[in-house]
Parts: C-alpha cells; structure tokens; sequence
C-alpha cells in the first residue's frame, strides 16, 4: 500500500457519513508538541483513520499511529529506540454533555464543522508515549550513579539471608550496654 501525505483539517461528518479510509504519512516536524517531548523521528507517522457511522447513528473515526522514535532514557540521558503505537475509536460530539452520555468503548472528540486532524493524530501520539523510558540493560545508568533495579538485586541475591535493617541499632544498642 502506498501511503500518501494527509490532509490538516478535515470535515469528519462529511467523511464519516461517506465512510471514508485514509492512510497516509505524516511529517514530524509539523507536530511541535511531540517534537519537543522526543529527541528524534526516525521515520515518518504512519497513520491510518476510518471515518464512519456506527448502529446508533453516531460518527465515529477509528485511528491508528505509529512512529519510530528516539527518546531520551531516564536513567543514562542516552537516546533509547521506540515504537510508539496507538489506536483509539473517538466518537465526534458537539458539547461536554454528550461527550459525558458516551458508552465506555469511545474516546470523546469534540468537534465543530472542521477539526485538525493533524492535532488528532499528534493527541494520539503524546497518550501513547510512555510515561518513563529506559534502557532494559543492567548496566544502564552506571554513569550517572542511578542503577537498574536489577543490579541491585543480582548483587544481593549472592548472599542468602536478607539483611535486618535494625541490625543497625542493635549494634548501637550492644555499644550502650559496654
């Protein structure tokens, strides 16, 4: 399939009502917000999007996102390689109210004649970021002093009993009694 650019704002009940499919490609630069909150793309958003009508007459967009990026690991400040995927079925309503009236299945997208569907598509991007990053290597972090979990398990798993946080004060306590 061949992926073409998309269009920046886009007419959802007239879409929907026709039951269009677009798929395309979207440079990340023009998305400002996810911009600033990674380090780099790799490859441009894939996007896929189903405008129609479901049973009840409501409008519906069903849109999935996928990007290859590079975020920054919390742990080493390195860059550390992502797929950020998403799929969301968002409902088109006009107001909070009917928003708030939604069977749980749908997201809220509240929408006058016209919405950004690029903002669609960068919203979708932002929630599926995760919320901490990190490398899965053990000795990530080594650098910065701040270690995996992981390596600190490994190093006391070599000695069999758990150490008693108030072996400390029954020392001090022993010093006392002398």
């Amino acid at each position: 399939m061949t992926l073409g650019a998309l269009p920046q704002t886009v007419e959802v009940r007239t879409l929907a009502a026709r039951e269009v499919r677009l798929a395309g490609v979207l440079d990340p630069s023009r998305l400002l917000r996810f911009s600033a909150a990674i380090v780099a793309v790799k490859q441009p958003v894939v996007v896929k999007a189903d405008f129609y009508r479901d049973e009840e007459g409501r409008y519906v967009v069903s849109v999935e996102v996928t990007a290859d990026v590079q975020v920054t690991c919390q742990r080493c400040l390195g860059t550390l390689e992502q797929t950020v995927a998403s799929s969301a079925l968002l409902a088109v309503v006009w107001t909070d109210e009917q928003a708030s009236q939604l069977p749980p299945r749908y997201e809220p997208l509240i929408a006058g004649a016209e919405i950004d569907f690029w903002e669609v598509v960068e919203d979708e991007l932002l929630l599926a970021l995760p919320s901490f990053s990190y490398h899965g290597d053990i000795n990530c972090g080594a650098k910065t002093g701040v270690q995996a979990l992981g390596a600190e398990v490994a190093a006391v798993s070599g000695s069999p009993e758990k150490d008693n946080p108030f072996d400390v004060l029954k020392a001090l306590k022993g010093d006392l009694d002398k």
